[in-house]
């Protein structure tokens, strides 16, 4: 697919911040009650990405072009297992292999017991966190119907194989 996956550096913050208001926006049509950060600016946690350990930001670019990023946050964070707390590739971006390349990069990079959860309105999401979570976890996941704040979600819990290399 040749996608690059860097960690964002403070300077990438701008980049990151105009794709997180993207993402938000489409989020906020998936959510049943409608709570929570609508753009960057009410995304509390976007600077921790930049100054606390155990947080991750990365940009995903493709022939150059920012098309996307993962927040990832690590055990010494979430205080028991690897978190994807934000992901999103751009609409333009998507169905073409870059967000599930972008993925595996991360699980590649960080293996171990992951967590992340999906709105249940957002079924183009569900398949995609289904398809990745079964292909490279050691096991089929863990799928847990949530309540959060703004309405019914999915948690998908599963741990990814250190010596795994390639997709199933």
């Amino acid at each position: 697919m040749g996608i690059d996956l860097c960690e964002a550096r403070l300077g990438d913050r701008g980049i990151i911040a105009a794709l997180l208001d993207d993402y938000l926006r489409e989020l906020a049509d998936y959510r049943e009650i409608a709570v929570g950060a609508t753009d960057a600016a009410s995304y509390s946690y976007l600077d921790a990405y930049f100054a606390e350990s155990g947080r991750h930001a990365f940009i995903i670019r493709r022939e150059g072009t920012a098309v996307g990023f993962a927040l990832i946050r690590d055990p010494t964070s979430t205080g028991r297992v690897w978190q994807v707390a934000e992901f999103y590739i751009t609409p333009a971006s998507r169905r073409v292999g870059i967000g599930r390349d972008a993925i595996a990069s991360i699980w590649c990079r960080f293996p171990g017991a992951w967590e992340l959860q999906v709105h249940a309105r957002n079924i183009a999401a569900l398949r995609f966190w289904t398809s990745c979570a079964e292909g490279w976890g050691q096991e089929a996941p863990q799928v847990i119907e949530v309540e959060a704040e703004d309405g019914k979600r999915f948690q998908f819990n599963f741990c990814v194989n250190q010596a795994r290399q390639t997709r199933r």
